[in-house]
C-alpha cells in the first residue's frame, strides 16, 4: 500500500519531476555511502586477512597481497574524498532540475525548493541507514544473547551451602567469594570437558598430536 500511494506522485503531470528527483538523489550518494560502510565492514571489522582466507577457500589460492592494502587503505580514502566532494558540491551550488517553460517553449535550469530539498535529504538517509541499522541490531542481539547464556549458568553459595541459586549481580562475571557465589558447571559442560579430556588423553598415549590439534583442545578445554 505504501508503495503505491508513493507510485502515485510519478503517475501526476509532475511525475516526471519526481523521476528525476528519485534518480539523482536516492542511487547516487547513497550507493557511495553503503560501498564505504561494506569496505569498512569488510576489512576492518570482519578482517581483510579473514577474508582472504575465505577467498583462497573458494578458489583455491590466496588473493595478491597487494588487494589487502586497497581494501583497508586506498578504496575506503578515495570513497571518503568522493563522498565530501559530492557534499561539497551540493552545498556550493544549489541542486536544480530542468523545467518545461512554456512561454519561451524551451527547458530552463530552476533550483529545486526547500520542501524538495527536504525530500532530497530524507531519499539519502533511508537509502543508507540499512547497512548502519542492521550493525547495531546484532551487537544489540548478541549482547542479548551472551546475557541469556550467563544466567542460565547454576551458582552455589561459596560458604559451602548446598542450595544453587543465582548471582546477585548477572550483569558481571563473578570470581570464586566475590558476592557470595560460585560458578559450578552444568552436567552438560561437565560432560563435554570430560570428552574433550580424554580425547586429548588418547591422543597424547598415541603421541601423534599435532600442534593445531593440541591448540584447539587447549582452547576449548
Amino acid at each position: 500500500m505504501l508503495g503505491f500511494v508513493i507510485g502515485m506522485l510519478f503517475t501526476q503531470r509532475s511525475g516526471n519531476y519526481f523521476v528525476m528527483m528519485f534518480d539523482d538523489y536516492s542511487a547516487t550518494l547513497p550507493l557511495i555511502i553503503v560501498v564505504l560502510l561494506e569496505v569498512i565492514a569488510v576489512a576492518w571489522i570482519y578482517g581483510a586477512d579473514r577474508f582472504m582466507d575465505d577467498i583462497q577457500a573458494m578458489i583455491g589460492r590466496r588473493p595478491v597481497v597487494l588487494y589487502k592494502y586497497m581494501w583497508k587503505f586506498v578504496c575506503p580514502i578515495m570513497m571518503v574524498a568522493l563522498l565530501l566532494a559530492s557534499l561539497i558540491r551540493m552545498c556550493i551550488h544549489h541542486p536544480t532540475y530542468r523545467s518545461w517553460n512554456q512561454q519561451t517553449a524551451e527547458e530552463v535550469q530552476l533550483e529545486y525548493p526547500d520542501w524538495a530539498l527536504t525530500m532530497m535529504v530524507i531519499l539519502i538517509i533511508v537509502a543508507s541507514m540499512p547497512i548502519p541499522l542492521m550493525y547495531v541490531q546484532h551487537v544489540i542481539q548478541s549482547r542479548r544473547d551472551k546475557q541469556t547464556a550467563y544466567s542460565e549458568c547454576v551458582y552455589i553459595r561459596a560458604d559451602g551451602g548446598d542450595e544453587a541459586s543465582l548471582p546477585v549481580n548477572e550483569s558481571e562475571e563473578q570470581a570464586p567469594g566475590h558476592n557470595g557465589y560460585l560458578k559450578v558447571e552444568t552436567d552438560e559442560e561437565g560432560l563435554e570437558r570430560e570428552l574433550l579430556a580424554e580425547e586429548e588423553g588418547d591422543a597424547f598415549e598415541m603421541g601423534d598430536m599435532s600442534p593445531d590439534k593440541e591448540d584447539e583442545l587447549r582452547a576449548r578445554v
